[in-house]
């Protein structure tokens, strides 16, 4: 065996050398390579040479070779090349593959990499960055060590349509006109010529009539064609991605920083107002395009508004116990006898109409506050009783202020005028907004203060029936005019249809998708692409053992979370899981180790997915108000559609506890 495949590489070898003998000559190292490449076809890899080589232009590369490892952008060099020309390299490539079509799906630049291989003794101080260096021994870095990620069918597709594509690439050592189709690869319209958008299209129709079976392909390296669209379309001005849970949203502005950090020089951020969320993005961002993450930076929006204070002197450390026990004092001594819990009894609601409409609008003033719009909020306020909630407020800073402390609103409203008194030096190319729907306003304007309104500049992601804050703003309010800039997304990529079918029993109210016109769509019409699921709706007393039970039945492992409404209520049930022999941890803070079961809040998992969820009841008092009840759907939507394949429902008859 070993012969006969020593025999093939050297036929593979003296074929591409007939080849490279009729063109002009390569310098000897760079034909060595070449023909290196060449015999790789062997191991399914497919080598296009430039027909300039070794006179090639600066945005072009030498030679593209495409396998199983991917695509391979390759630089031949004996000096370092700029980062332009690197980069250059790279974008031409990925522009003759996009809309590439497979059976898969539409092929991303996830699979493309950037190599500059040196010839051996030269010394460089390139390393690898944007692009992988490698001398010329080299090389089974990138052809025999490379983690697979196209299959035979993907590659010849990917192989023919460079081919195809320009007169620059000739293939060496193959003939694409006499390598058949492989089965199956015409499916979806990846044949020589074709564009493949019909036949995508009728794809695409076939499922929403049928409901595929199959498995969603890795997310990082196909997409559909309205993702990928969304992903390479070029914005004047701010955009938004909007659609149901489930519907990619978050990958897709990790695949749109990744392209256009591609593109372009500078740093570039990702933020939301939650905090797990930025590094759960980090992560799966260095999985998506690990040769330019070390250029886009993931923050909490409000550790970046203090690091900017702290930066310019103007230190702002939130202790949130102090927080709470501030305003609980500020209750206790006027709110708990006063008019507010005559109105409303719950002084939790008057923290939030603070923190989400009084200081999260940067309201200045009482005639401010009494025209001010509370969307979502529940409850008529008529102006001469919003002077009583100004009076309270008033009280709440004057004990701020005696303690010596801020709370979280006062660190973005303090940055947002330092930005004012002086625009952000460092300034990034581009800045996406996860989860938008929950920002205050002045974090929405905090964010536009950082990107501005050039063209690719702001993206904003967000889904209205996610919503957990209520208190809403419109982006005109923020100065922000999206201009038909907006990208919905309907097609469910991540819940077997019965749990979207149990996520869509909910009556989660849409109190956002209205704020630049867009038409709003729910996630009971969104369109499930993965069949099947299991929905459990148990009801009884024994809640413990039943969930306990459940969770040694479905042998859960990594994969596997119980989300609750509360912190309290999730600190119980992780010790109940420990007690009961069930390996458990907390979901917050966010760690990369595995866990056999997650236990969070319903807020904490925002931004995750699991394999199975379980949300078991809580015995607690339910409210009564429009706002409230609106408010425990919407939460409850985003846990169940946490959910992949499993979800257990708790209604506990009586308090076993």
């Amino acid at each position: 065996m070993t012969g006969t495949y020593d025999h093939h590489r050297e036929r593979l070898r003296r074929q591409a050398d007939e080849q490279l003998r009729a063109r002009p000559p390569l310098p000897s190292w760079q034909k060595r390579v070449v023909e290196r490449f060449a015999v790789e076809r062997g191991s399914g890899w497919y080598t296009l040479l430039n027909q300039f080589t070794p006179h090639t232009p600066d945005n072009r590369p030498d030679a593209v070779l495409v396998g199983p490892g991917g695509v391979l952008v390759v630089l031949l060099c004996e000096h370092e090349p700029p980062v332009e020309a690197t980069r250059a390299a790279f974008v031409w490539t990925a522009e003759l593959l996009a809309g590439l079509a497979t059976p898969h799906g539409m092929l991303t630049e996830a699979v493309v990499r950037t190599v500059v291989v040196f010839p051996e003794g030269v010394r460089t101080t390139a390393e690898d960055g944007e692009q992988v260096v490698v001398a010329e021994s080299e090389l089974d870095r990138v052809l025999v060590c490379a983690e697979p990620v196209l299959d035979g069918a993907d590659a010849l597709a990917a192989a023919r349509q460079l081919d195809n594509g320009t007169f620059d690439l000739t293939p060496i050592a193959w003939n694409p006109q006499r390598i058949p189709q492989p089965r199956g690869a015409g499916q979806v319209g990846s044949s020589d010529r074709s564009s493949g958008l019909f036949e995508v299209r009728r794809l695409r129709d076939e499922r929403a009539e049928q409901g595929p079976r199959v498995a969603v392909p890795d997310w990082r390296l196909f997409l559909d064609d309205v993702q990928l669209g969304a992903v390479r379309r070029q914005y004047g001005g701010p955009a938004r991605i909007s659609g149901p849970a489930g519907t990619g949203k978050s990958t897709l502005a990790l695949h749109r920083l990744a392209h256009l950090a591609r593109r372009g020089p500078g740093r570039l951020l990702f933020t939301s107002h939650l905090e797990s969320l930025p590094e759960l993005a980090k992560e799966q961002f260095r999985s998506l395009a690990p040769q330019v993450a070390h250029r886009v930076e993931f923050r909490n929006l409000h550790e970046w508004a203090a690091e900017l204070l702290a930066e310019r002197g103007r230190d702002t450390v939130v202790d949130e116990q102090r927080v709470d026990a501030a305003f609980a004092a500020v209750w206790e001594r006027s709110g708990r006898t006063g008019p507010l819990a005559a109105a409303r009894p719950s002084r939790h609601y008057w923290k939030d109409e603070i923190d989400r409409v009084i200081k999260g609008r940067g309201l200045g003033t009482l005639e401010s506050y009494r025209s001010a719009t509370r969307r979502g909020r529940g409850g008529q306020l008529s102006p001469a009783f919003r002077a009583h909630v100004w009076e309270f407020y008033c009280e709440y800073e004057r004990e701020l202020c005696e303690r010596g402390i801020y709370d979280r609103n006062d660190v973005l409203i303090r940055a947002l005028d330092e930005l004012g008194r002086k625009p952000l030096g460092r300034v990034y190319s581009v800045v996406a907004v996860d989860e938008v729907q929950d920002l205050t306003l002045v974090g929405l304007r905090l964010v536009h203060a950082v990107s501005g309104d050039g063209p690719n500049r702001l993206l904003l992601v967000g889904d209205g029936q996610q919503q957990v804050f209520a208190g809403g703003w419109r982006l005109s309010e923020a100065g922000i005019s999206l201009r038909g800039r907006s990208e919905v997304l309907r097609r469910n990529y991540r819940n077997r249809s019965a749990i979207v079918e149990a996520a869509g029993e909910l009556d989660a109210v849409n109190r956002f998708d209205d704020i630049d016109g867009t038409p709003a769509v729910t996630l009971r019409s969104s369109l499930p692409v993965l069949s099947g699921g299991e929905v459990v709706r148990w009801n009884g007393i024994a809640q413990r053992e039943a969930v306990l039970a459940a969770l040694r039945g479905l042998d859960a492992g990594a994969g596997t979370a119980v989300l609750t409404r509360s912190r309290a209520a999730a600190e119980e049930w992780t010790e109940v899981l420990r007690r009961g022999g069930v390996p458990a941890r907390r979901l917050a803070p966010w760690s990369p180790e595995p866990a056999a079961v997650l236990v969070g809040t319903l807020l904490e998992a925002k931004g995750f997915e699991f394999r199975a969820v379980f949300l078991p009841d809580e015995r607690r008092p339910m409210g009564f108000y429009r706002d409230e009840l609106e408010a425990l759907q919407r939460q409850l939507l985003v846990a169940t559609t946490r959910a992949r394949d499993y979800l257990w429902l708790g209604a506990l008859e009586e308090s076993d506890e």
